[in-house]
């Protein structure tokens, strides 16, 4: 049993498209790294015809395309809301359409209100345009069907829209290498299709019924909350909550236990549900005046704990309830490391695993699994049989660079040197050295997570490496911690894994061997020495694992610091060409494209 070509396509938050081929997933990429706008909401267009052109995808081929999401939403397409909307225009959403219709009870237009921020020259614009003229907001959902087929050129009958948290659900478990054994799903986000958390199963060995929801609601508010909180605290809610994830460890418990009491005090887990201890009228707004006074350190100190502690105790009732235990994770709130670290410490817990980046770009994927798993159920067949784990990352464009003599003819009489088929070992004793090498190798990772590919790479035991980085290469916030690449015979010289959590797609917190720290502090957590690691197997990415076994021949460390390779408020870079735009406008003295390495030839930023 065949399922052919399955195309699935996220179309809103972060647009991305990818393609699942007899049951295998071959190639995915969000629209943003083409057009180089962060969280690009336009139909993934450009990434479609990437995967076309490259698999030689047409309307023969294709035996279903699945739009993730049954709800699409007109208003925030025609603003563009999470691709252009600064923090003002959130804060004014909040103070003058939220607040007049929750508190005064008044109606307000929303495309109205942000009438300066619609635009139609999305895809495609006769339809776009008729909307801005006269929005249909009711009919956009079903509207999607049948731009989707004529792009293809096939019968609307092979289009079909999949429920949200079941793209999350399909994506957490088929993505996952559990296959034939008893399994929790869990899905947890700030709101899709009237829902913002679900607990699925399958059953185990000769499971027919593939990923079955067991429980849902529309109650659990804690993405909700921490999207509100990142806002309340200056930053760009729905893009920056890592921001304040990585600001909550360098709270005091002590200090930040008032602030905690705050949010104890709106929602409760009991069992598997999520009840008000006091129900505010507004959760923003609620939080707005209760937290007024306290430290923004605390309130990203406690609304953390909050989360770890909701999550930690639901995870915990639905495992002794339904005992199973071995869990799967996704949706939005699943970004969150240090929670799903939590999570994996539990007692009840024996096995878990956290897919690659499980935001909404992810529902791609898990609409053309649910897509698969529909058309094999359809014919009696298991499909634990045919749609196989995702087994790596690197699934977007190479490089493009099609050959070492286009950046040596480029470059050779200019302000570079340009170094062909560079060593492994010439790397490596360069990063020994102390120097920052950004890379830009073979396939791109599909994801918010660089693993190497798209990276900017370190040795992870210098600390001062890190303001370098900071502030001339990323202009990151000072607070944010790196990430570590550790290859696989390292991973208990440095990882608290009891359990042998496998987390190759960074997306699991660890804390860290104390003897070992000092070995790859640069790419630790300051302030309470975690780890987001990147677990390398030789298999996954042989050219970095040569990197980085010659680093440890000189060494004796077998980690980097890896961080993604980009300018702060832009996408990692898509090819060749959007690194050397990141490089030039960078202090980066150090780029490797493929096998060519390109040094600046002064300390001096290089011209534009």
């Amino acid at each position: 049993m065949k399922c052919s070509d399955i195309i699935g396509i996220q179309w809103g938050w972060n647009s991305t498209a990818a393609l699942l081929r007899d049951g295998k997933l071959i190639a995915c990429v969000s629209e943003e790294r083409f057009t180089r706008k962060k969280n690009e909401m336009d139909f993934p267009l450009k990434a479609l015809g990437w995967i076309m052109k490259e698999y030689g995808v047409t309307k023969d081929t294709i035996s279903a395309v699945a739009i993730a999401s049954i709800e699409g939403d007109l208003e925030y397409m025609l603003t563009r809301r999470y691709t252009d909307y600064k923090i003002k225009d959130h804060i004014r959403e909040q103070e003058e359409y939220w607040h007049p219709k929750l508190y005064q009870n008044k109606k307000v237009s929303y495309l109205d209100l942000f009438k300066d921020k619609i635009k139609d020259d999305l895809y495609p614009k006769a339809y776009w345009r008729s909307q801005r003229r006269s929005p249909r907001p009711a009919g956009y959902s079903e509207d999607r069907e049948a731009i989707v087929a004529e792009f293809f050129g096939i019968d609307k009958s092979k289009v079909r829209r999949i429920e949200h948290h079941s793209c999350h659900a399909a994506y957490a478990y088929y993505g996952s290498p559990f296959r034939n054994k008893p399994c929790l799903i869990f899905t947890v986000d700030a709101y899709g299709d009237g829902l913002n958390a679900t607990i699925s199963r399958v059953a185990g060995k000769n499971c027919w019924e593939g990923v079955e929801r067991i429980f849902s609601t529309d109650n659990f508010q804690i993405g909700r909350i921490y999207r509100y909180m990142t806002l309340l605290l200056g930053m760009k809610p729905d893009e920056h909550e890592y921001k304040l994830m990585g600001l909550a460890p360098y709270a005091k418990q002590d200090y930040y236990f008032d602030a905690l009491e705050v949010f104890r005090k709106t929602q409760v887990v009991e069992g598997l549900n999520f009840v008000y201890a006091e129900k505010p009228q507004d959760l923003y707004f609620h939080f707005k005046e209760h937290l007024n006074g306290h430290r923004f350190d605390n309130i990203a100190g406690a609304v953390q704990r909050y989360v770890e502690d909701c999550l930690v105790k639901w995870t915990s009732n639905a495992v002794k309830k339904f005992n199973i235990h071995r869990i799967v994770y996704s949706g939005g709130v699943a970004m969150n490391i240090k929670a799903m670290g939590k999570i994996g410490d539990l007692s009840g817990v024996k096995e878990m695993f956290v897919c690659g980046s499980g935001s909404d770009e992810s529902l791609a994927v898990g609409a053309a699994y649910m897509a698969c798993e529909r058309a094999l159920l359809k014919k009696n067949r298991n499909p634990e049989k045919f749609i196989r784990p995702i087994e790596s990352m690197y699934l977007g464009p190479d490089t493009g660079l099609n050959s070492a003599g286009e950046l040596v003819g480029r470059h050779k009489h200019g302000r570079f040197d340009v170094t062909k088929n560079v060593s492994a070992k010439k790397i490596a004793r360069l990063l020994a050295d102390g120097n920052i090498i950004a890379r830009c190798a073979g396939r791109g990772e599909f994801g918010a997570r660089a693993l190497g590919n798209r990276s900017i790479l370190a040795k992870a035991s210098d600390p001062a490496i890190v303001p370098v980085i900071n502030e001339q290469i990323k202009n990151r916030d000072f607070w944010m911690p790196f990430a570590p690449v550790v290859i696989e015979e390292d991973w208990k010289r440095y990882l608290v894994n009891p359990k042998s959590i496998y987390s190759p797609f960074m997306t699991v917190g660890f804390d860290t061997v104390p003897e070992n720290r000092r070995e790859i502090r640069a790419a630790l957590h300051p302030a309470d020495h975690t780890a987001r690691p990147q677990m390398l197997k030789r298999k996954d990415n042989p050219d970095l694992w040569e990197i980085m076994h010659e680093f440890k021949k000189i060494t004796g460390t077998g980690c980097l610091l890896n961080t993604s390779l980009n300018l702060h408020g832009y996408p990692i870079v898509n090819n060749y060409k959007d690194a050397m735009y990141v490089f030039v406008n960078s202090e980066l003295q150090y780029l490797l494209v493929d096998k060519v390495l390109i040094h600046k030839k002064n300390n001096r930023k290089a011209a534009r």
